[in-house]
């Protein structure tokens, strides 16, 4: 008899816990770090940038926080989603307007376009220890300017981290 691919009750909580909170509570940064192992590892794409452990992570998530809100026009939808024993990968869009650091200087908030994004998540023993994050603008220039933004938003999280000294 061949065995199904189960998750375990401990990722199933997981599972579900990260899709309530991508689509419903996204601005809670506690709520997602109590669900990241200590020595969890985060690379965004493109440019491959990692983060490793918790505080690297935390000041990751926190500066690109700082620099976005949400809107009805521009927010987080789910669109589709897939679960084995140790992995879930998450299909959604990321509709966002830049504030802060992340607008460089510029006047005002911009609203773009709305990012896809398909983020995977490796799951041990009910936490995540492995993050990818693919970033897919939905027009050219945003494509363009995806990398430049994340290698910014890299700079800001090293000056950061190494203020902290978690560099």
């Amino acid at each position: 008899m061949m065995q199904k691919n189960m998750l375990n009750k401990a990722n199933e909580t997981l599972v579900t816990e990260m899709l309530d909170l991508m689509a419903n509570d996204s601005e809670n940064l506690e709520r997602t770090m109590k669900w990241l192992t200590d020595d969890c590892v985060w690379v965004m794409e493109p440019g491959g940038t990692e983060y490793h452990g918790a505080a690297q992570i935390r000041g990751f998530v926190e500066i690109a926080m700082s620099g976005r809100t949400h809107d009805k026009n521009h927010k987080i939808e789910v669109l589709n989603w897939f679960a084995d024993v140790e992995n879930l990968c998450v299909e959604y869009t990321h509709g966002v307007v830049l504030t802060g650091a992340l607008t460089a200087g510029l006047k005002g908030k911009i609203k773009t376009g709305v990012a896809r994004y398909c983020i995977t998540y490796h799951m041990r023993d009910g936490k995540i220890d492995r993050v990818h994050e693919y970033i897919n603008a939905s027009s050219w220039w945003l494509n363009c300017l995806t990398p430049i933004g994340l290698a910014y938003l890299h700079r800001l999280t090293k000056k950061k981290l190494a203020k902290a000294d978690l560099r």
